[in-house]
């Protein structure tokens, strides 16, 4: 389905850092600093060096079956019943968290940018945006994601003007938080930095010189990179008490910017990476679903069904959470231990014992 589709390195790197940060910058800072307070850079370390190994998993999987997505891994190691069952677990797994990313897309814009707009709208308009960048293939999405990362690039050089505001006695003192209230601050970035295995359903889109496991490293270190700076700059500006009261740290870390009462208003600035890498995440989540729904029901094509599976995203969006109080319950308590212990952990190395009794690698 996707040989005709082929990205280098660099793109697969890119694509892969706007897979996770679009929401992760957004408020798993407050979330990280909630549990682990001013040591949250410590959370932040630890979460890296764990997505780290759960990149180097998936990749010690992935790359002793050149050509083939996860999900036809899953079927040649554990046999066409168990295959598929992990297939549609998987799957399942991709559709839940594309609509939770839908509908966080939109609460953001709802709550932060234009309250009298309904969430709906948001996050529809997100996902037809999305269906039309899945339908235009996945070269395509790679050289549009370009886009982002200049954002991205725009919005870290203007957010460091906000520390104009920053006092590194916020920062003191500190490991003075628990060691089990570090842990659990890092739970919830790691569950965000392994969604890095959605993307092991594009492998057969890479160039054939292409490194699995370099692409990994480099992209896990620079979203770490990323994270740590969030937080270290919201620690800095607001204090960790402040911080983690808040819903959208970063985005208010921007919009205090006021320099000479000339460059201010900067928040808009957030809106535009978030409008950008929000679709472009849903669009990847999107296009690896549509891919393994291709692959469960024997489709050779997935363009006919790319429509169809929009309106289920969109569908679940709006009945997956009662409100954004039940989301931030969810992604606090139940998202980390469901995703990681599931699919970004268990299903690999499931799938990698397998391959070591079947004789196809030794180690990650």
């Amino acid at each position: 389905m996707l040989e005709k589709e082929i990205i280098d390195d660099m793109q697969a790197v890119f694509l892969m850092v706007n897979l996770v940060i679009p929401t992760v910058l957004l408020g798993v800072p407050a979330v990280t600093i909630g549990f682990a307070k001013r040591d949250a850079w410590i959370s932040a370390l630890l979460a890296t060096a764990a997505g780290i190994f759960i990149g180097r998993l998936i990749s010690s999987i992935i790359e002793k079956f050149p050509g083939k997505t996860i999900f036809e891994v899953m079927e040649e190691l554990l046999g066409r019943l168990f295959g598929k069952i992990a297939g549609a677990l998987f799957a399942w797994w991709i559709l839940h968290t594309c609509s939770g990313i839908a509908r966080e897309y939109g609460e953001f814009l709802e709550v932060a940018i234009m309250p009298d707009t309904p969430l709906i709208i948001f996050s529809v308009a997100a996902i037809i945006v999305s269906a039309y960048a899945v339908k235009s293939g996945f070269e395509v999405m790679a050289r549009f994601n370009i886009l982002f990362v200049l954002v991205i690039i725009l919005f870290l050089l203007i957010s460091a003007l906000s520390y104009a505001n920053a006092r590194f006695d916020r920062m003191l003192p500190m490991f003075e938080t628990r060691p089990q209230d570090v842990l659990k601050g890092a739970l919830v970035p790691l569950a965000w930095m392994g969604e890095i295995v959605v993307f092991s359903v594009f492998s057969p889109a890479l160039k054939a010189n292409c490194s699995i496991r370099k692409i990994n490293d480099v992209s896990v270190l620079l979203i770490g990179a990323f994270f740590l700076v969030g937080i270290m700059g919201v620690l800095l500006v607001f204090g960790a008490e402040h911080a983690s009261a808040m819903m959208y740290p970063v985005y208010n870390q921007v919009r205090i910017i006021s320099l000479a009462n000339f460059l201010e208003r900067l928040d808009y600035l957030i809106f535009m990476s978030w409008a950008i890498g929000g679709i472009i995440k849903i669009g990847i989540f999107y296009f690896a679903l549509v891919i393994g729904i291709s692959w469960l029901f024997g489709i050779s094509d997935y363009r006919p069904i790319v429509f169809p599976v929009g309106i289920v995203i969109a569908s679940l969006s709006m009945f997956i959470h009662e409100g954004v109080g039940d989301e931030l319950r969810f992604l606090m308590g139940t998202f980390p231990f469901y995703s990681i212990i599931i699919f970004e952990v268990g299903i690999p190395l499931l799938l990698w014992l397998a391959s070591i009794i079947k004789g196809r690698g030794h180690g990650a």
